[in-house]
């Protein structure tokens, strides 16, 4: 049986096509949804990716632009002091870039290995498979990642604000 797969990533809502940083360079969103930097020259690089420097134990510091080639364009320290136009633009490309869905309840975990877990993510419910225990992992903040047999993250933002028996499921497989 095939394991059912998340839903796509989420819709675009509307952006602004450009936004500016306070040191004057800017991103703007292209007709084709890329996006393409315009430094303080002038001088423009299309289709640039973001790429968060701590993605699961600190999503919210370290986001550099990168050139096509992989050479860097800016670096934003914290993506909690960008605000206005160009924190919409950062976040809607992230969420768009990122496929990381959220699990909010565990309905059930299999015993043994490989396990199969039944859950409900923030895109819908989903069933997989972890291979090892060493595949969940427990953050210093108190959060959870999970990474499937096919290579998929899942995240737990809280495992405090999980349900009690979805708590209880995740520590017997701890």
């Amino acid at each position: 049986m095939t394991p059912e797969r998340p839903s796509g990533l989420p819709p675009t809502t509307s952006s602004p096509a450009a936004a500016a940083a306070a040191d004057g360079w800017r991103l703007e969103r292209r007709a084709d949804g890329s996006l393409a930097f315009v430094a303080t020259n002038g001088s423009t690089h299309e289709d640039v990716e973001l790429r968060r420097a701590f993605p699961l134990s600190a999503p919210q510091a370290g986001l550099a632009i990168l050139a096509a080639d992989g050479t860097d364009l800016a670096w934003i320290d914290s993506l909690g002091a960008v605000t206005g136009p160009l924190r919409h633009l950062l976040e809607e490309e992230l969420a768009r870039r990122e496929f990381v869905p959220v699990i909010e309840r565990i309905e059930r975990v299999s015993e043994g290995r490989p396990a199969e877990w039944n859950v409900v993510t923030d895109r819908g419910p989903n069933r997989f498979t972890v291979a090892h225990p060493d595949d969940v992992s427990l953050e210093p903040d108190g959060s959870a990642s999970i990474t499937d047999a096919d290579g998929i993250r899942y995240r737990i933002p809280a495992i405090t604000a999980l349900d009690p028996r979805s708590r209880r499921l995740l520590d017997r497989v701890l």
